[in-house]
C-alpha cells in the first residue's frame, strides 16, 4: 500500500498475523506491531476472531491507535501503515475487511503494485465501488471477482493463482485472513521481506523476525520469493505460490527500513551496516581529519560506529533522538518533516562545540533532515560539519512501496558534491561508492535501482 513525500525514505508497512494456540490473539498482535512500529507510524489496525472477524484501526503508534482494544479470537492480522500511494484517511488503514456471500475476509498488504490503476479503471467502469485510494483494496477486490465463491471454500493454490496473473508486475507480501484460516504470500521478485516462525504460543508471520522477540520459538523460516505459508488450528504448511522470478530484493530495507536487531533477507541488519560504516571509512581521503563521529540516530548508529572503528576517530552520540516522535521520512508532509526534525533530535554541546564533526546517516534522500541537523550542530558550537552518507547518491524513484520523492526533489539529483554541501550547509558531503555497494549486497539479487537509475 502506498503517495511521496518525506525526508527520509518512507518505510513501507509493516504487517503481523497467524494463529494463537493458548487464547485471544489481540495482545499478541499488539505487542508484535510495537515491535515492528519503525515500519510504519502513521496508523496501526488489528482484524481478529474464528469465522466472523472483528476490526479495529485508527491513526496514531500502536499504543495510541489500538489503546484498550479487547478482541476475541485465536486467529488475527495487524498493520501498521506509512501512506506511499494512497491519501491520508480512515478508509486507507489496513487491515481492510469486507464480507462476501455472507464470509468475513481481510487483507494486510506491505509493498505496491503497479498493475492496480488499470484494474481499479475496469472495476469502476462496470459500476464497483472502492473505499480506499490504496492498491490494497484493488488486490482484495480482485482476488474476490476472481475467485467468486465463499472465502471459505477458497484454496491457497486458487488465490496465489489469481496473485500470479493480475500482480506479476508487482511488489508485495500479503496477509489474507479467510475463515479460521490465515494465508500469506510473498511476490515471486522478494522484493520485501517476511518471515515465518512456529512457537509454543502459536504459528505467526510478519514483515521482521524482531517480530517473534519474546516468545517461545521453536522454528523460524524465512519465506522464500514466491513462496508463502497456510496457516490454521491443525497447524501450517510452507507452499510454493508460483514460479520463482529474477529476485529483486531491496537494498533499503538493510540500509534503514528494518530494525537493527532483524535478520532481513537472511542478513544481519547491525552487521550489515556496520560493515557500510567501514567501507565508507576506507573511501575517504588521507587528509580527512576530524574530531569526532556522531550518528543521525536510529538506523544511522550501526554505520557510525563501524566508520568510527575503522578511522579510529572517537565515537559519540552527539544527538539524542526523541524516542516519542516518529521517523522523520516517514512523515507524509514536509512541513511536518523539517517541525519534525527540529522535535526530533537534541543536540549534545558538550560533544560537538569546538569540534570537526563528521556526521553519518544512512541515506540523504531530500536533504532536509540533514539540512536542520547540521544547523542545530553549528549553532552548538561545531567548528565543521562533514556529511557521510553509506549510501550511495538516491538519483531514481521507486516503484515497489518506498516512498522516495519525484527525482527533482531529491537532493543527490543532478547535483555534484560541492553543490549538496552548500545546499545542506555542510563543509563536506561523501558518498558510498556505487561500486562499493556490492562489497556488502553481492550477487544479482538486490534492486539498486534507486541509485542508478532504470536498471535493476
Amino acid at each position: 500500500m502506498n503517495n511521496f513525500k518525506n525526508d527520509k525514505i518512507n518505510e513501507e508497512c509493516g504487517i503481523f498475523g497467524g494463529y494463537c494456540k493458548c487464547g485471544d490473539i489481540a495482545p499478541y498482535l499488539k505487542c508484535a506491531l510495537l515491535k515492528l512500529q519503525h515500519r510504519g507510524q502513521e496508523a496501526a489496525g488489528i482484524c481478529c476472531g474464528g469465522e466472523k472477524q472483528t476490526l479495529h484501526k485508527d491513526f496514531g503508534l500502536v499504543n495510541v491507535a489500538l489503546r484498550n482494544v479487547k478482541i476475541k479470537g485465536n486467529f488475527g492480522i495487524g498493520h501498521l501503515r506509512y501512506s506511499t500511494f494512497g491519501d491520508s484517511r480512515k478508509e486507507n488503514i489496513q487491515p481492510l475487511k469486507v464480507s462476501y456471500m455472507g464470509e468475513d475476509v481481510s487483507l494486510a498488504h506491505n509493498g505496491n503494485v503497479s498493475e492496480a490503476r488499470a484494474i481499479r479503471e475496469k472495476f469502476e467502469r462496470i459500476g464497483e465501488v472502492f473505499l480506499s485510494s490504496s492498491d490494497s483494496e484493488v488486490i482484495l477486490k480482485r482476488i474476490i471477482f476472481s475467485l467468486k465463491k465463499k472465502p471459505s471454500l477458497w484454496t491457497y493454490e486458487e488465490v496465489a493463482k489469481c496473485l500470479e496473473e493480475n500482480f506479476s508486475l508487482g511488489s508485495y507480501c500479503i496477509l489474507l485472513y479467510l475463515p479460521n484460516r490465515i494465508m500469506a504470500f510473498r511476490d515471486p521478485f522478494g522484493y520485501r521481506p517476511l518471515v515465518f516462525a512456529s512457537c509454543e504460543e502459536g504459528d505467526f508471520v510478519a514483515s521482521e523476525d524482531v517480530a517473534f522477540y519474546g516468545l517461545n520459538v521453536k522454528r523460524t523460516v524465512e519465506i522464500l520469493p514466491s513462496y508463502g505459508v497456510e496457516i490454521n488450528e491443525s497447524g501450517y504448511e510452507i507452499k510454493k505460490a508460483q514460479e520463482s522470478k529474477n529476485v529483486c530484493q531491496c537494498v533499503f530495507e538493510q540500509i534503514y527500513f528494518a530494525c537493527a536487531a532483524s535478520n532481513i533477507f537472511s542478513k544481519s541488519v547491525y552487521n550489515t551496516r556496520y560493515k557500510l560504516g567501514e567501507i565508507l571509512a576506507g573511501c575517504e581521503s588521507k587528509k580527512f581529519v576530524a574530531d569526532v563521529a556522531i550518528p543521525v540516530m536510529d538506523s544511522g548508529l550501526a554505520c557510525a560506529i563501524g566508520y568510527s572503528w575503522a578511522l579510529k576517530i572517537p565515537f559519540h552520540l552527539g544527538l539524542i533522538r526523541n524516542s516519542w516522535m516518529e521517523r522523520s521520512f516517514i512523515q507524509p508532509e514536509q512541513n511536518k518533516r523539517t517541525k519534525n526534525v527540529l522535535e526530533k533530535f537534541i543536540p549534545v554541546k558538550s560533544v560537538v562545540e569546538g569540534k570537526k564533526v563528521v556526521l553519518i546517516d544512512d541515506s540523504l534522500v531530500r536533504g532536509t533532515t540533514s539540512k536542520e541537523i547540521i544547523k542545530i550542530l553549528k549553532s552548538c558550537g561545531a567548528k565543521e560539519v562533514h556529511m557521510r552518507s553509506v549510501s550511495p547518491k538516491i538519483v531514481n524513484t521507486c516503484l515497489w512501496g518506498v516512498d522516495i520523492p519525484t527525482k527533482e526533489e531529491l537532493i543527490s539529483y543532478n547535483k555534484t558534491d560541492v553543490e549538496i554541501a552548500r545546499q545542506i550547509g555542510a563543509d563536506s558531503v561523501g558518498f558510498l561508492p556505487l561500486e562499493r555497494l556490492s562489497d556488502v549486497f553481492c550477487g544479482n539479487i538486490w534492486c539498486k535501482k534507486c541509485f542508478k537509475g532504470d536498471e535493476k
